[in-house]
C-alpha cells in the first residue's frame, strides 16, 4: 500500500534482505500438507530499500535488474498503513493477491484450509475480503495469525474449521498484512518488508442428500406392535424454511418468512464436520447467523439483520421441513416419534405437526428437546400429537431468547441442527397406497380493471379427491389473494396458482396434486371518447339512411376490388 493517498505500488521479486532464509534451496516440512517434500516455489516479494546504493555493500543485501545498475531506484513506500487512506489493516502493508479466490456453492466453508509454507518479516495477517456477504457488505475483511518468521521457512497452517476465515461463496481476495516492527520508520527506506509464501488451498465438497419420499407405512404381513420408520431427515437450508416467528411486541406469532443460512457456525457450537468416525452426519445448523460475527465464528461474514427471535409466551421462530411427512393408512397415529441426533442454540426447543388438512397443533407438553449445542445429542422424543394420515410438516421451534441477530460478537445467534428419523407402531393392517388426484381450475373471467377493487375467483378450482384447494399468487406485485379473494395491485398479468397439498378422504389416502396456473388480465379503466355523438334519427331518417348505405357501399366494394 503506497502512501497516504497514492496508487498501489510495485512490487519487486529481485531484492534480497541479508537476513532473509535462501528461497532456491527451501523444501516444505511435514506440516505443509499435500506440499511435504517439495521444493519451495516461493518468490520473496518486497519494495525493496529505496536507500540501496549501487557499488555498495548495502550490508549484505542484494538485488538484481535495473535495481542493481541504478537505472532505477526502489520507491520509498510507506508501510505503516493508515486505514483511513485505504490500507487494509492499520500499522500494516498489504500484498494482495491479483486473482479472486472463487468458492463455488458446493464446498462446505467451515472445512476451508491454508497449507504451506513461507517467511513473514517481520509478522503477518492473512486477509480474507468477500466480494459479497449474506447481507451485502461489500467492504467486509477477516483478518487471522499467520506467524512470523524470516530466517528460516516457516510453516503456514490456518484452519477454517477452527475460525472464521471470512470466504464466502463468489469471488473473495486474498492478501497477507505484513507489520513493519519498526513503526518509527514509517517507510522501506532502511526497512524493507518482505514476503513469501506457498500454499493450498483444500475445502471439502458438501454432501447433501435429497429427502426420502417414501410414505410412513408398514409393510404387508406387519403385526400390530411392530416399528417402522422414514427418513433420515437432515437440517440444510435447501430443505428448510423459517416459517414463523414473534412478533416486534413479542405477543404473537407472525407468518414472515426470513432467509435461513447453513454457512454459519457460533463459536460455541459443535462443528459437524468434525464429528469421529462412524458419528458422520450430513446435517448442519440452519441460523439466520448474525450481523457482527467474532472471528471465531465461521465463516466470519456478516448476515442480514433478522428480528422476532424472542420469546415471550409464544415459541419464538419455527423452522419448517419442506418435505412433507407422509403418514399411510397402517400406522398408529398416536405412536409417531422423532429419533436422532439434535442440538439447539438456546433453551426450550420442541417439535410441532401441522397436517395438510388443518391448523398447526403446538401442543408441545412433554416434547421439549435436548438443550446445548456444544454436542449432538441422541433423543427420541415421546409420541407426538397432530398428525393425520396424508400429508403433514413439521417444524422444530427455537426458544432464541434474543429479539435479534444485531448484536457485538454474534453473542445473540441462534440455530439448529438435526438428524433424524420419523418412527410410529403398526396397526397389523395391510397398506393401501395413497390415490393420486387432480385439480380443475377453469380459466377465470377476463380481463378486469384494478379500479374495480377486489374480485372473486370465478369459477373455484375443485380437486378430485374433494379436499380443499388452496390459492397462491405468482405475481404479488400485480394482485394477491386471500382465500378466494382477489385484490388486484397494479396493471398486467395476475397468475394465481391452485394447489392441493393431499390428505385423507374417509379411509383414502391422497398424494399432493400437480399444481394449476390461471391468469387474469388487470387493466386501467378505458378512456372516455372525445368523439361526437351521432344524433338519433326517426323512421323516416333510417330508411333513406339505409337507401344510401346500400348504393354506396356496392361503390365501397368495387373500388377495393379495383384497388
Amino acid at each position: 500500500m503506497s502512501a497516504p493517498a497514492g496508487s498501489p505500488a510495485a512490487i519487486v521479486d529481485d531484492y534480497q534482505w541479508s537476513g532473509w532464509f535462501n528461497k532456491t534451496t527451501a523444501v516444505h516440512g511435514a506440516s505443509a500438507g499435500s506440499l511435504n517434500g517439495q521444493p519451495y516455489a516461493g518468490d520473496w516479494l518486497s519494495f525493496g530499500d529505496s536507500s540501496f546504493t549501487v557499488g555498495q555493500t548495502n550490508a549484505g543485501n542484494t538485488t538484481s535488474g535495473s535495481y542493481a545498475t541504478g537505472t532505477q531506484p526502489y520507491p520509498a513506500v510507506i508501510t505503516d498503513g493508515d486505514t483511513a487512506n485505504g490500507a487494509l489493516v492499520s500499522h500494516r502493508v498489504s500484498y494482495t493477491y491479483n486473482e479472486p479466490i472463487t468458492i463455488g456453492s458446493n464446498v462446505n466453508l467451515s472445512t476451508i484450509k491454508i497449507q504451506g509454507s513461507g517467511g513473514l518479516d517481520d509478522n503477518a495477517l492473512f486477509v480474507v475480503r468477500p466480494a459479497t456477504t449474506p447481507s451485502g457488505a461489500t467492504n467486509w475483511i477477516q483478518t487471522q495469525n499467520a506467524g512470523s518468521g524470516w530466517g528460516a521457512l516457516q510453516t503456514l497452517s490456518i484452519n477454517g474449521g477452527a475460525n472464521g476465515l471470512g470466504f464466502y461463496y463468489g469471488d473473495n481476495t486474498i492478501s497477507f498484512a505484513v507489520e513493519n516492527a519498526f513503526h518509527a520508520s514509517t517507510t522501506s527506506s532502511g526497512n524493507p518488508t518482505g514476503l513469501t509464501a506457498d500454499f493450498t488451498i483444500t475445502a471439502d465438497c458438501l454432501d447433501t442428500p435429497p429427502p426420502p419420499t417414501a410414505s410412513l407405512m408398514c409393510p404387508a404381513g406387519n403385526v400390530a406392535g411392530d416399528i417402522v420408520r422414514v427418513g433420515p431427515f437432515t437440517t440444510n437450508a435447501r430443505d428448510w424454511k423459517w416459517l414463523w416467528r414473534t412478533n416486534a411486541a413479542g405477543n404473537a406469532l407472525e407468518n414472515v418468512e426470513q432467509p435461513l443460512f447453513d454457512s454459519y457456525l457460533y463459536r460455541s457450537y459443535f462443528n459437524p464436520a468434525t464429528l469421529p468416525a462412524g458419528q458422520e452426519t450430513t446435517a448442519r445448523w440452519i441460523s439466520p447467523g448474525t450481523t457482527d460475527p467474532s472471528a471465531g465464528d465461521i465463516p466470519g461474514v456478516p448476515y442480514p439483520a433478522a428480528t422476532g427471535q424472542a420469546k415471550a409466551g409464544y415459541h419464538a421462530s419455527v423452522f419448517v421441513m419442506n418435505q412433507p411427512i407422509t403418514v399411510g393408512n397402517n400406522v398408529d397415529l398416536a405412536s409417531i416419534k422423532l429419533d436422532g441426533r439434535f442440538g439447539f442454540d438456546d433453551y426450550g426447543n420442541s417439535v410441532f405437526v401441522q397436517p395438510a388438512s388443518g391448523a398447526p397443533v403446538f401442543d408441545n407438553s412433554g416434547l421439549y428437546m435436548p438443550n446445548g449445542y456444544g454436542s449432538f445429542q441422541t433423543a427420541t422424543t415421546p409420541a407426538i400429537p397432530g398428525f393425520a394420515r396424508g400429508q403433514n410438516t413439521i417444524g422444530l421451534m427455537l426458544d432464541g431468547l434474543q429479539s435479534t441477530n444485531d448484536c457485538a460478537g454474534g453473542t445473540c445467534a441462534m440455530a439448529a441442527i438435526a438428524d433424524f428419523y420419523v418412527t410410529a407402531a403398526c396397526t397389523g393392517e395391510a397398506p393401501a397406497l395413497p390415490s393420486d388426484q387432480t385439480i380443475t381450475f377453469p380459466a377465470q373471467t377476463s380481463p378486469r380493471k384494478v379500479a374495480d377493487g377486489v374480485f372473486a375467483l370465478s369459477p373455484i378450482a375443485t380437486a378430485s379427491s374433494t379436499l380443499p384447494v388452496t390459492y397462491t399468487s405468482l405475481t404479488p406485485d400485480v394482485c394477491t389473494v386471500s382465500g378466494t379473494t382477489v385484490t388486484p395491485v397494479a396493471v398486467g398479468e395476475c397468475q394465481i396458482a391452485a394447489d392441493q397439498a393431499g390428505g385423507t378422504v374417509g379411509t383414502t389416502v391422497y398424494n399432493a396434486a400437480a399444481r394449476v396456473v390461471r391468469s387474469v388480465m388487470l387493466q386501467n379503466a378505458p378512456v372516455a371518447s372525445s368523439a361526437t355523438p351521432v344524433p338519433a334519427l326517426g323512421a323516416v331518417g333510417l330508411g333513406l339512411l339505409g337507401l344510401l348505405s346500400a348504393g354506396l357501399g356496392g361503390f365501397a366494394l368495387r373500388r377495393r376490388q379495383r384497388s
